[in-house]
C-alpha cells in the first residue's frame, strides 16, 4: 500500500502529528540532526572555497536505515522540520543521507508555526521546495563557528591551559560577563546627600524630596557633603514652606507585546527562576505536543524561537472574544493590539502564543508536569494581557517652595488595573491627601540622608540575555547554549543569581582581546549576523561571506601563533626540589605554581588567590607503598591523601566526606577479571572501585554497590 511519508525531527511531534493524518501517512523521526561536520577534525577544505565535509552522526546508520526502507514504496516525502535555519539544514542533511536530490518531484518542504491538526492540514496544502539559501545560511554560521572554535581553541590550550575554549559569539558573551567584573572590581564607591522632609497634615504625612535650587535640578552627586546638607537644612527649617503648584496628570500604561524567545527567557528566569536552557526545553515539550486525557493532543503553544510579533488573525480574534466573554467591557481594547518588532527581527515566525486560548492554564493543571504548567502559564497570561486596555493611573507632583530651594512631593493612584488585570505587576499607591496651592507650612522634619553610589550590577542570565539581543549578538536560537557553554567550560558561575567570571576566564578573554580584535569586536560580530540573515535572504553568496571572514581572520590567528606567549607569572621563588625558578600556572581548574623545569621536574603547588604557596597538610598516616609521609590535597572530586615523595610515589588514598579513609569492601582486594589489586577512586557520580590494571583491565563498581555484595 502506498503512503505518503512525513519526516519532523523530533519523535514527539511525529507522535501527535500521526494522529491527525491517518493511515494514508506514515510521519517518521529523524532524532534530530543525522550529519554534521566531523567530531575530532576541521573538516572543511578552506583551499578548495570552504567546501564542508559531512558525516553521518554516531547512533544515527539505524535511525536513516529505517526511513530508507520507507522511503522506497512512499509516493511523497515531505521534509516537515521547524521553519528556520537549522530545520531547513536538517531535512537538507536528511534527504542526502537518504541519497534523495532535494530537486526530486517527490520531495515538498511543508512549514508551521504550531502543531495542531488546522496547521498541518494547511502546511500540506501549501508546499515548497527546499529553501537553499536558508540552508547555506546554516552552514556558514556552522563553518565559521568551527574555523573560530577549531583554531583558536588549540592556540589556548598550548599558550594558557588545556580544556580550554573559544567561539565565535561565546567569547563575546564572556567578554561582556569579565568586562562587567573589571567594572565591579574598579568601582569606587562616592558619597552623596538627599533631604527628604515631611509635611504633617490632618489625614496624613506628605513626604518630600528636595528637587533642585533657583530653577534648576539637582544632579545626582551635587550635595556632596554632610556639612553642606545640613546647611541647606538649616537655612529650610528657619522659614515657612509654600505649596507653589500641584500638577495632577491622567497616565496610560500600555502592556507588553507578546513573547519572543529573548523576553521568554528574561521572563522565565526573572518570575520563575528557570535558567534559558530550562526555559527552551520546557517551551520544545510545550510546542512539540503532550498527552491529554481528552486525547485531543496537540502543540500546546507556537514555535518558540522567533524574534517577531507577528499574530495571527485568527489568534487575535479568539483572544479578543475570550476577554469579552471573561471580563468587563472596559478591559477590551476597540480594536486588536498590534506591535512592531526590532529593526534586526527576522520575522520568520509569530510571536510565542498559545495554540488554543480555551485551553485555560487551570485546566491543564495535574494534566502536564509543574515546569511546562508555569511556563505555559506564564505565555497564556502574556498573550491575553498582550490583548487588553492600558493601566490607568492619576501621578499628582506637589511642589514646594522654601527660599531658593524647591522640594516636590509624588503620588499616584490607581484608576484601572486595566490588563494587570491577568499579568500581574507590582503597584504601589501613595495617595496624597487634598492641598492647596498657596498653603504656608513649617516643617514637620528634614533629614539628610547619606547614600554611596552602587557598582554597575554584574549581569544575570536574563540581563545577558538582553544585552546580546541589544547588540545584534547571536539569535534567538542561540541564547540559551551560549550560556550553557560558559557554565559547562567553567568560566562562569553563578552567586546569587549573578554571574561571575572564573580567573581564568578573565586571561582567556585578555588574551584574545589583544591577538583577536575581529572576533572580540561587538560590533564586527553583530554585523556578521546581518551578514548571515543576507544569506538567508538570498541576497548574499555565502562562501564569498566566508572568504571576506576569513581573511581578516587568518591575518590574526598567524600573528597570535607568531606572538602569542605562553601564559606563565614568574615568582622569583626558587623549587625545592631542583632550584630552579617557580612559576604561575594555568589548568582548567584554576591557577597553580610549578617549576619551570617541568617535565624534568614536576614540583607542583596549590596557591590561594593572592597566589600564597597553600601548606600542605601532614597527617599520621605513611605511605603503605614506600613509607614517605602521606599529606591531604585537594583534587576536583574532593579532599585525597598522597605521599610526600610525589613524583617518585604516586600513591593516593581516597577520603570521604568526613575526611576518613575510604577502605575497600572485604571480598573485593582483588579484581574478579584479572586478579590484580582493586583502588578506590572518586569520579562525578561518587566513588568506585578500578583495577589497578588499568587500561588494560577497564574493570570497575559502584563503591556503594560492592558494600552490599
Amino acid at each position: 500500500m502506498s503512503y505518503e511519508l512525513v519526516i519532523v525531527e523530533s519523535p514527539t511531534k511525529a507522535r501527535i502529528i500521526n494522529k491527525f493524518l491517518g493511515k494514508n501517512y506514515k510521519v517518521e523521526s529523524s532524532m534530530g540532526h543525522v550529519r554534521d561536520l566531523p567530531p575530532r577534525k576541521l573538516g572543511i577544505d578552506i583551499k578548495n572555497n570552504f567546501e564542508p565535509t559531512y558525516e553521518l552522526l554516531k547512533g544515527k546508520k539505524k535511525v536513516v536505515s529505517k526511513i530508507k526502507k520507507l522511503v522506497k514504496d512512499s509516493s511523497k516525502i515531505y521534509i516537515a522540520m521547524d521553519e528556520d535555519r537549522e530545520g531547513e539544514a536538517i531535512g537538507w542533511h536528511m534527504l542526502h543521507a537518504l541519497g534523495v536530490s532535494d530537486s526530486d518531484k517527490k520531495v515538498d518542504r511543508i512549514a508551521f508555526h504550531e502543531i495542531t491538526e488546522e496547521a498541518i492540514r494547511e502546511a500540506l496544502q501549501t508546499p515548497r521546495r527546499i529553501s537553499m539559501d536558508l540552508v547555506n545560511a546554516q552552514q556558514a554560521r556552522r563553518i565559521l563557528d568551527r574555523i573560530v572554535g577549531f583554531k583558536v581553541s588549540p592556540l589556548l590550550h598550548k599558550k594558557i591551559a588545556k580544556k580550554l575554549s573559544a567561539g565565535r559569539v561565546q567569547s563575546i558573551g564572556l567578554m561582556l560577563i569579565v568586562d562587567r567584573e573589571k567594572e565591579v572590581k574598579k568601582f569606587n564607591p562616592v558619597k552623596y546627600y538627599t533631604i527628604e522632609g515631611s509635611i504633617n497634615t490632618e489625614s496624613k504625612n506628605v513626604e518630600a524630596k528636595l528637587w533642585g535650587a533657583s530653577g534648576k535640578k539637582y544632579k545626582k552627586l551635587e550635595i556632596n557633603s554632610a556639612d553642606g546638607a545640613k546647611k541647606i537644612i538649616k537655612e529650610c527649617l528657619d522659614t515657612p514652606a509654600k505649596i507653589k503648584k500641584i500638577e495632577k496628570k491622567n497616565k496610560k500604561v500600555s502592556p507588553k507585546p507578546p513573547f519572543i524567545t529573548s523576553t521568554l527567557q528574561r521572563s522565565a528566569f526573572n518570575r520563575l527562576r528557570f535558567n534559558p536552557a530550562k526555559t527552551m526545553s520546557v517551551a520544545q515539550q510545550l510546542y512539540e505536543g503532550l498527552e491529554l486525557s481528552d486525547k485531543n493532543s496537540s502543540g500546546l503553544i507556537t514555535y518558540m524561537r522567533t524574534d517577531s510579533f507577528q499574530i495571527a488573525k485568527s489568534a487575535i480574534k479568539a483572544s479578543r472574544k475570550y476577554i469579552k466573554e471573561n471580563f468587563e467591557d472596559s478591559y477590551l481594547p476597540s480594536s486588536a493590539n498590534y506591535y512592531k518588532a526590532n529593526k534586526s527581527a527576522q520575522e520568520a515566525h509569530e510571536c510565542i502564543r498559545p495554540t488554543d486560548i480555551l485551553k485555560l492554564p487551570s485546566d491543564l493543571k495535574g494534566e502536564i508536569n509543574q515546569d511546562q504548567y508555569k511556563l505555559y502559564s506564564l505565555i497564556w497570561n502574556k498573550f491575553i494581557a498582550s490583548q487588553m486596555t492600558p493601566l490607568k493611573e492619576e501621578k499628582i507632583t506637589v511642589k514646594i517652595s522654601c527660599k531658593k530651594y524647591e522640594y516636590r512631593a509624588k503620588g499616584r493612584r490607581l484608576l484601572f488595573d486595566g490588563y494587570t488585570k491577568v499579568w500581574e505587576k507590582k503597584y504601589e499607591e501613595n495617595i496624597i491627601p487634598e492641598l492647596e496651592e498657596g498653603l504656608e507650612f513649617k516643617w514637620d522634619k528634614l533629614l539628610d540622608i547619606e547614600h554611596e553610589t552602587k557598582p554597575p550590577p554584574r549581569y544575570t542570565q536574563a540581563t545577558l540575555v538582553k544585552e546580546l539581543e541589544k547588540n545584534g549578538i547571536g539569535r534567538p536560537s542561540t541564547y540559551a547554549s551560549i550560556i550553557r557553554t560558559l557554565f559547562k567550560r567553567k568560566y562562569v558561575s553563578s552567586k546569587k543569581g549573578a554571574l561571575v567570571p572564573s580567573e581564568i576566564a578573565e586571561v582567556v578573554v585578555d588574551a584574545l582581546k589583544e591577538h583577536f580584535p575581529n572576533i572580540m569586536d561587538k560590533k564586527f560580530t553583530a554585523y556578521m549576523e546581518d551578514k548571515l540573515d543576507e544569506v538567508a535572504k538570498g541576497k548574499k553568496e555565502w562562501k564569498v561571506m566566508l572568504s571576506e571572514f576569513y581573511e581578516k581572520f587568518k591575518k590574526n590567528y598567524d600573528q597570535a601563533v607568531k606572538n602569542m606567549e605562553k601564559l606563565t607569572i614568574k615568582t622569583g621563588k626558587k623549587c625545592p626540589d631542583c632550584g630552579q625558578e617557580l612559576v604561575i600556572k594555568w589548568s582548567k581548574f584554576g591557577k597553580f605554581m610549578a617549576c619551570s623545569g617541568f617535565p624534568d621536574c614536576k614540583k607542583t603547588f596549590d596557591i590561594d588567590k593572592d597566589n600564597k604557596i597553600i601548606k600542605e597538610k601532614k597527617t599520621d598516616y605513611k605511605c603503605p607503598k614506600c613509607s614517605s609521609e602521606m599529606i591531604i590535597k585537594k583534587g576536583r572530586y574532593g579532599k585525597f591523601l598522597a605521599c610526600s615523595a610525589y613524583p617518585k610515589c604516586k600513591n593516593v588514598i581516597t577520603l570521604d566526606k568526613e575526611g576518613e579513609i575510604v577502605k575497600i569492601p572485604l571480598g573485593w582486594e582483588k579484581c574478579p577479571d584479572c586478579g590484580k589489586n582493586t583502588l578506590i577512586k572518586k569520579g562525578y557520580r561518587g566513588l568506585f572501585l578500578a583495577c589497578s590494571g588499568y587500561p588494560k583491565c577497564k574493570f570497575t563498581m559502584n563503591y556503594e554497590k560492592a558494600q552490599k555484595r
